[in-house]
């Protein structure tokens, strides 16, 4: 079995996808977890680039085999893949995971910050192994450099402003709700508490309006979420 690309997977596995302990989604990634029978039959330890077989559809992704070093400190292995472009409860349901390289071992970071910057850059990894690309002609993030451009026009963006918009920007046309951005991003329960994410999406688009007033990433779902807007217009 090969993918788009006409390479053939490293490793397969397949089964239910499981509950798991919710960490994944306070440091940005939210993660669907394969449900593991003997370990004696997993793929040695590491981040893999991840085609993946879901409801007769093919997405595509990074899958983490091992421990989770640097949010918990048990010896429990896991299977979790990050989806990219893709937000919905699938619990319960069975999937099919190929694993076609292997981007790195596991590795403990000093926090969660330096966690989340690896993940991002293991998806944009991967999707150069897909030959995914970006999806806006317009806005341009780098991660290493932590750095925003509108039409080749340096933007300053807070910390908390770049991941918020990252987090929109890296799953375009899906919808996010203001508890799973406040959680993702200040790495906390929201508890009912979504008055940050609402201030944080006022300033990205006060700053995007400084260098174009017709222009607006993110659309309003209203009494629910934002989302990345693909049209890129004022839409909000």
């Amino acid at each position: 079995m090969a993918n788009i690309l006409g390479v053939k997977p490293l490793y397969i596995l397949s089964g239910k996808i499981i509950y798991g302990r919710g960490i994944g989604k306070l440091v940005g990634t939210p993660t669907a977890n394969l449900q593991i029978h003997s370990e004696n039959d997993l793929p040695p330890t590491g981040v893999y680039v991840t085609e993946i077989l879901l409801d007769s559809q093919i997405f595509y992704g990074v899958t983490n085999i091992g421990t989770r070093p640097t949010v918990d400190n048990d010896n429990d292995v896991s299977i979790e893949t990050l989806i990219f472009n893709f937000n919905k409860n699938i619990y319960g349901k069975r999937m099919e995971i190929r694993l076609f390289k292997k981007l790195r071992c596991p590795q403990k970071f000093e926090n969660l910050s330096m966690l989340l910057e690896q993940i991002r850059m293991d998806c944009i990894a991967a999707q150069e192994f897909f030959g995914i690309k970006q999806i806006s002609s317009r806005l341009h993030m780098n991660i290493k450099k932590h750095q925003v451009k509108i039409d080749d026009k340096d933007i300053y963006l807070s910390t908390k402003e770049f991941d918020v918009l990252y987090m929109l920007y890296s799953n375009p046309d899906v919808i996010f709700t203001k508890e799973q951005i406040y959680e993702a991003v200040w790495h906390e329960p929201s508890v009912g508490y979504c008055h940050a994410v609402e201030n944080t999406v006022f300033q990205i688009r006060k700053k995007c309006k400084e260098i174009s007033e017709n222009i607006d990433f993110i659309k309003t779902i209203v009494g629910y979420g934002y989302k990345f807007c693909l049209t890129e217009g004022t839409d909000a």
